[in-house]
């Protein structure tokens, strides 16, 4: 990964698989990281292993479908690394659920989770890179990159999986639909599709 060594990087569902992963190349390519999650043990742990392998690592731990916390993990970044570079979110949840049944609510809590949350934290930071930007002199392309972690669930999919298909879809979109408002400002937005 080259060009990551200084930069700052804020990782979501940093506490495990995938985001984890992610958060630890960053980290091994000279990024300074700011794991994002809700387990807060597991945070404290992956921080402590990295920082005592070389890399400059931060934690915070909220529940980031709040405002406030998406607020507070913006200024924990700031106070530990003074600028926000790359935002991965990869914190995403999977769950199956009856695609008949008018009662489940998992398509609430996955819309909410990995839709919602997702697009409120990208504007929080897309704002602060823009801000950052302000005063640059010279090319301002590139100021900043957000990654958002999907699936290819959003165009495969199995009948359980009908409310994880949906909301893949909709972050998949969001993503392109940012892409081309932000393109403007310098700030790169990216989707990975998992499958």
């Amino acid at each position: 990964m080259h060009g990551l060594e200084g930069k700052s990087v804020i990782v979501t569902g940093a506490a495990a698989g995938v985001g984890l992963a992610i958060a630890t190349r960053m980290a091994e390519a000279g990024a300074r990281v700011m794991l994002a999650g809700q387990d807060e043990a597991r945070l404290s742990d992956a921080a402590e292993r990295l920082t005592k392998e070389g890399s400059e690592v931060q934690f915070y731990c909220g529940d980031l479908r709040e405002r406030l916390a998406i607020a507070n993990l913006i200024s924990a970044t700031l106070d530990a690394f003074d600028r926000i570079d790359i935002l991965i979110n990869a914190s995403r949840e999977v769950l199956a659920g009856d695609p008949l049944d008018p009662e489940d609510t998992t398509f609430d809590t996955l819309l909410r989770q990995n839709v919602v949350a997702t697009l409120r934290l990208s504007q929080a930071v897309a704002r602060r890179m823009m801000l950052e930007a302000e005063g640059q002199e010279g090319d301002r392309t590139g100021i900043g990159a957000i990654v958002n972690v999907t699936s290819i669930a959003a165009r495969r999919t199995l009948p359980e999986l009908m409310y994880y298909s949906v909301v893949s879809a909709a972050v998949d979109q969001m993503t392109r639909s940012m892409a081309v408002s932000l393109a403007g400002k310098g700030i790169r937005v990216y989707a990975i599709a998992l499958g």
